[in-house]
């Protein structure tokens, strides 16, 4: 009972390491090893130091394992200081993939990454499914944290906003309705400041349409996984631009495809005012437009 107890305590801990920072005094470290501790594997094309999406800290990673820059506390009483290993076993495992053993969260991570170099991660930890990404430091600032008396973290305001964005519904609606639903695959994409386009995995779609009543039928699409995007931008939405939705529905000679851009981003930001955590925005975009018309709403959440 004692062990069972001691791994409940140490997988709490590990969950919680990757939350946001507590302003808090914590004495006791966290349980990761050291970066010495830890044997060196092999370097790869990502190497380099990232800004944590979801706690604007700094880790860097070298040769096969990830350590921390700017220590941090968690949400308990516990300290994640400056070597401290987070990931390890960090490895290439396509021209843009990568996967580690995320110590913190207890379960491996898929890493993809997006054209300015951002990993988006997604692991499968102790206490569910997770996703963070690291971003560049080019692309991302952060406020030096100060140490006291060696223990104690005094967090800055955190100068960047981290959100999610995805598509949230799909519907079809016409006068006459000649097709009995759309189905194929749908991506959303964004412009970086350096002129990257950051693009999601496709999800699958299907879309009912109806033949009496109003005619439309919601389809829910989930709001995390492959089909959404995290990145971390001023709060003022500055750094990204021309935002799409794109994909194929399936009919016809080759599909037809469709690539419209969505007014979010404008509509985000004549808010006059940064979003708050956990405040949504949304958008709906026709994206194929006939006798039958096939739309898709895309939403931004600020998430951090």
């Amino acid at each position: 009972m004692a062990n069972i107890r001691s791994g409940l305590t140490l997988a709490l801990c590990a969950s919680l390491a990757l939350v946001a920072p507590q302003a808090a005094s914590a004495q006791v470290p966290a349980a990761l090893p050291d970066m010495d501790s830890v044997a060196p594997g092999e370097a790869t094309d990502a190497d380099g130091t990232y800004v944590v999406s979801t706690i604007n800290k700094r880790i860097t990673i070298e040769n096969g394992r990830a350590y921390v820059i700017d220590p941090w506390n968690t949400a308990l009483i516990f300290t994640v200081k400056a070597g401290m290993v987070t990931l390890q076993n960090f490895r290439q495992t396509g021209p843009d993939t990568f996967e580690a053993d995320d110590l913190p969260m207890m379960g491996k991570v898929v890493f993809n990454r997006q054209p300015n170099g951002t990993l988006q991660g997604v692991v499968q930890g102790t206490m569910g499914e997770a996703k963070y990404a690291l971003v560049p430091t080019d692309y991302a600032t952060v406020g030096d944290g100060i140490i006291d008396d060696g223990n104690e973290v005094i967090d800055p305001t955190p100068s960047m906003h981290t959100y999610r964005l995805h598509v949230s519904r799909g519907h079809c609606s016409g006068e006459k309705l000649t097709r009995k639903k759309y189905d194929g695959t749908v991506k959303v994409s964004i412009l970086d400041k350096a002129k990257d386009r950051l693009i999601s995995k496709h999800r699958n779609f299907r879309v009912e349409c109806k033949d009496d009543g109003d005619r439309t039928q919601n389809y829910n699409f989930y709001n995390n996984g492959p089909g959404a995007l995290t990145f971390t931008s001023a709060p003022d939405l500055a750094n990204f631009s021309a935002l799409r939705v794109e994909g194929k529905a399936n009919g016809g000679i080759g599909g037809l495809i469709f690539n419209k851009e969505s007014q979010l981003l404008p509509n985000a930001r004549a808010k006059g005012r940064p979003l708050n955590v956990g405040e949504k925005v949304n958008d709906t975009v026709t994206v194929l437009s006939n006798k039958t018309k096939l739309q898709f709403r895309v939403t931004l959440e600020r998430i951090k």
